[in-house]
């Protein structure tokens, strides 16, 4: 399965972010984070839980993973520098889609759901990033999703 990547607001300076935030909402944005160093297997969230709110990924890698119906961690990207974690769970307040685990020592910025909500009110250019990166990850599964379909089947006994 081809590597894939969590989504992000644009916050560290990496080739990969295209559309990074103002820098006003960048600003406001670093005001209501709390900043954490996370050893590596840190888990940020996991699969099912309640949502707690987002982590913006500074530096380092994490895994996220997802359980099968046999309950087998499947491994379905890696969040890079600048990704946010749990972003879809802090929007709908549900749970977390998946499990997000620090591959390496990760350098975070926490916001919690509440104060996120609160900044995309505020930052109405924030909030249209996001509709992009969730536009993107649902193009993203969607094109897992048509890989897996061209996999041989597996013996589920193994």
């Amino acid at each position: 399965m081809k590597e894939t990547h969590a989504v992000g607001l644009g916050v560290p300076t990496t080739g990969k972010l295209r559309n990074p935030l103002p820098p006003v909402a960048l600003t406001a944005l670093r005001a209501i984070q709390t900043t954490k160093v996370c050893p590596k297997g840190f888990q940020f969230f996991l699969e099912g839980q309640s949502p707690l709110g987002i982590y913006v990924l500074y530096a380092g890698r994490a895994d996220l993973s997802v359980t099968d119906v046999h309950s087998r961690q499947m491994v379905i990207g890696t969040a890079m520098p600048g990704d946010i974690l749990g972003l879809s769970a802090a929007l709908s307040g549900r749970y977390y889609e998946e499990t997000a685990v620090a591959a390496t020592t990760c350098q975070t910025g926490f916001v919690r759901c509440q104060d996120f909500l609160r900044f995309l009110d505020h930052h109405p250019e924030a909030a249209f990033r996001v509709v992009q990166l969730l536009s993107h990850r649902v193009t993203t599964t969607l094109d897992q999703l048509a890989c897996l379909n061209h996999l041989p089947p597996r013996d589920v006994r193994q």
